[in-house]
């Protein structure tokens, strides 16, 4: 059994069977997290519920500071086991934590893009954006679709881009703004450069 995603190299970092004891013991643990919203790792104390494997990817799911998060395993630089008992919070087990935060990765978002999407793209907008992309059953034409898609921020509009001329973005004007700055600094730095 091979449950890497696609054309995806074999991660390195904190291997899942490293975890097991120090879970199973129920101990605190001290984790180096290079996470890339952060210009450097962080130095973390969390209580670990367990560890997930979701879509080929492993996950140490724990309470930092009381509040539920998962751990990318390949970016747990390092970690150490503390000399205390875990605190975990009450009634809260592996499956409704690591639930409550799948539920909320795919479902909350702070930014909504309409847009039109050609028809020949729907299905790969499908598994890229999965639950967040939302067509319009109501708006379809031979040639496009309406769609609705969610993102926790402004920037991941990036994840757009690929689309080309296939995707026509409505709004918000942010939304816009954002991907005709992001295609312009592409276009300049692919542009020829000036001859001597």
């Amino acid at each position: 059994m091979d449950s890497r995603p696609w054309r995806q190299a074999r991660a390195s970092g904190t291997t899942p069977a490293s975890l097991i004891g120090p879970v199973r013991r129920g101990r605190r643990l001290r984790i180096e997290y290079d996470s890339p919203r952060e210009s450097c790792p962080r130095d973390l104390i969390v209580d670990p519920y367990g560890l997930l494997a979701k879509a080929g990817i492993w996950y140490l799911v724990a309470d930092c500071a009381r509040a539920p998060r998962m751990y990318r395993r390949e970016r747990i630089t390092t970690w150490k086991e503390v000399d205390q008992p875990r605190r975990i919070r009450e009634n809260q087990t592996l499956a409704t934590v690591a639930a409550a935060l799948i539920d909320q990765w795919e479902h909350e978002h702070a930014i909504e893009v309409s847009a039109t999407l050609d028809q020949t793209q729907i299905e790969r907008a499908q598994r890229i954006f999965g639950q967040r992309l939302v067509p319009d059953d109501h708006e379809e034409s031979a040639t496009g679709h309406k769609v609705t898609i969610g993102f926790l921020r402004l920037d991941d509009v990036r994840a757009l881009l690929p689309f080309g001329s296939a995707i026509t973005v409505h709004g918000p004007i942010e939304a816009r703004a954002h991907l005709r700055d992001l295609a312009t600094n592409l276009a300049h730095h692919y542009a020829p450069s000036p001859t001597s």
